[in-house]
């Protein structure tokens, strides 16, 4: 008896233990957890919150570690890169003057490759081509916006129900100074059975709309949200647009097992983590390089996955349709691929996100790390989500199918009615 117990007591450590991931690599683990969204954890809810502060460059933390050497080189050398900035900028200013002596110039059609060498030649014309550390240094200039900067929160809520394909997204810009409180909620949804999408304005839009509509539909802002259908869009009404969705968004997830093996990595677990009852937490590192590869592997994907839908299409589409969603999703990718603006151009430093897992890959809290350098200063952006009710997301905004229409709201503003009062 005492044999038997012993069996099943090694028997329960062993499942216990290779009911974990500790034996696969970050990569496989991420992979892993995308595959989990697609066939399990396909709806829950998402809160987050993003914050700002400025600190001196040498204190400037990435997540949890601090700066790299090289940043201090970047300072140092400023100085002699500062005079061929200079020069650059000159000469942007002198021909964009000569441009815009030359109307025709101006109105010519540019190709997608000539639109990004015109872009890159923009950011040159700038201090190490670096759109940010300009700002970086101006706030350095002026405390009190710096000041007032860190008490300002973009907040956000989200429900994600795939099954039933609805999405809710409440953004909110959250501000907290001195002598000063305001928040501002403007609420979302979309409803990808119906391809409706409602929005529902905050009080004070509400009334600036009723301002140039009739007393009718003001009385609707106060409690009814806009409505807008994408099937009556143009010439989108026989689009297929949940095999579009579907594809996208298995293309999405299946995308980044088209990483590098190095593009994630293991990190020690941090307080966010332990908080959140994570087991994993895998580092990325969003490389300009990375770009290209995951937009040729999400293209390949998407292909793959609208033919196997298109083999039963959706009523009223047709192998036009079908065709034009495939060119319009190549474009995007080739568009993309240009890099014309990436991170690490605009803000000098490259995107880190940090994602935190349960033992079985389950997605529990992710962090995003920005942080921008200036010449003393630097500005760090954190934005925190944190991931719960799968299986059950709670939806807030529930219109019921009520809105107010594109279509109403055009007719009421082009119309003279306003002109009687």
């Amino acid at each position: 008896m005492k044999k038997i117990i012993g069996l099943a007591i090694a028997a329960a450590f062993g499942l216990s233990a290779c009911s974990n991931l500790d034996h696969k690599t970050a990569h496989e683990v991420m992979s892993i957890s995308n595959d989990r969204i697609l066939k399990e954890d396909h709806s829950f809810n998402i809160t987050g919150s993003s914050r700002v502060y400025i600190s001196p460059l040498a204190e400037a933390v990435l997540a949890d570690e601090k700066v790299e050497e090289k940043a201090k080189a970047e300072v140092e050398d400023a100085k002699a890169k500062a005079e061929d900035a200079m020069a650059k900028a000159e000469d942007a200013a002198a021909s964009m003057e000569v441009a815009q002596e030359d109307d025709a110039a101006l109105k010519q059609e540019f190709s997608e490759r000539e639109e990004a060498e015109f872009r890159n030649a923009m950011l040159d014309a700038l201090p190490d081509g670096n759109i940010a550390q300009v700002a970086v240094d101006y706030l350095d200039k002026y405390p009190a916006i710096s000041s007032y900067m860190e008490g300002v929160h973009l907040n956000y809520e989200s429900a994600v129900d795939l099954s039933t394909r609805q999405f809710e997204l409440i953004p909110e810009l959250a501000i907290n100074n001195h002598n000063e409180k305001l928040s501002i909620k403007l609420p979302m949804k979309l409803d990808a059975e119906k391809w409706e999408i409602y929005i529902d304005p905050p009080a004070s839009a509400a009334a600036i709309i009723s301002v140039y509509t009739d007393e009718k539909i003001g009385k609707r802002l106060i409690k009814e949200p806009l409505k807008l259908s994408l099937k009556e869009i143009g010439d989108s009404k026989h689009m297929p647009f949940d095999h579009i969705a579907e594809a996208g968004g298995r293309a999405f997830l299946s995308a980044n097992k088209a990483m590098p093996a190095d593009a994630y990595v293991f990190k020690e677990m941090d307080a966010f983590g332990k908080a959140n009852h994570a087991r994993y937490r895998v580092r990325h590192v969003m490389k300009p390089e990375y770009d290209s590869v995951v937009m040729k592997a999400m293209a390949k994907a998407f292909d793959e996955e609208l033919s196997k839908l298109q083999k039963t299409p959706q009523p009223g589409s047709t192998e036009e349709d079908y065709k034009n969603a495939r060119e319009f999703f190549s474009m995007s990718v080739n568009i993309s691929d240009n890099q014309p603006l990436s991170f690490q151009r605009i803000f000098g430093n490259n995107l880190v996100v940090d994602y935190y897992l349960d033992r079985k890959g389950r997605m529990l809290a992710s962090r995003m790390y920005m942080q921008i350098n200036g010449t003393h200063k630097a500005i760090n952006i954190i934005g925190d989500s944190v991931y719960s009710n799968y299986g059950k997301p709670v939806f807030k905004l529930n219109p019921q199918g009520k809105g107010i229409t594109w279509k109403e709201l055009k007719e009421f503003f082009s119309s003279n009615k306003k002109e009687d009062d």
